[in-house]
C-alpha cells in the first residue's frame, strides 16, 4: 500500500545552488498518491549561466515515462498537473553556475 501525501504537504526541495559540474540534478521519483495537482515555486540566480527546471513521469517508479511528459515549469508559482503515478525533478545548469537555487513543490488536491 502507498503512502499517501495530503495536499499541502512537502513533495521535494532544492536549496543549495546547483553548480554546471552537478548538472543535471535529478530527484528521486516521488509517488503521486494523494494529490492531482502540484504547487511548484522558484528562485534561479545566475550570472550568466541559465537554469531549467522540469517535472519528470513514471509508471513504475523507475524508468522515465516519455510518451506522456510534462512541459517545462513556467513562470512561478507555477500549478502542474499530475499525470503519472510517480514523479521527480531536473534541474539543468547551463554555461556558468547558479548563485542561488531554491525550489519547493508541494501536493495541492
Amino acid at each position: 500500500m502507498a503512502l499517501v501525501t495530503p495536499p499541502g504537504f512537502k513533495i521535494w526541495e532544492q536549496i543549495a545552488p546547483v553548480t554546471v559540474a552537478q548538472s543535471p540534478l535529478v530527484s528521486p521519483f516521488f509517488d503521486t498518491s494523494g494529490y492531482t495537482n502540484m504547487l511548484i515555486s522558484y528562485v534561479f540566480t545566475n550570472s550568466t549561466g541559465t537554469t531549467t527546471l522540469t517535472v519528470e513521469g513514471s509508471f513504475d517508479g523507475t524508468t522515465q515515462e516519455t510518451d506522456i511528459t510534462y512541459a517545462a515549469v513556467g513562470a512561478t508559482p507555477a500549478t502542474v498537473q499530475v499525470l503519472t503515478p510517480f514523479i521527480r525533478f531536473r534541474i539543468v545548469q547551463a554555461t556558468a553556475d547558479a548563485t542561488r537555487t531554491k525550489a519547493l513543490a508541494q501536493a495541492r488536491a
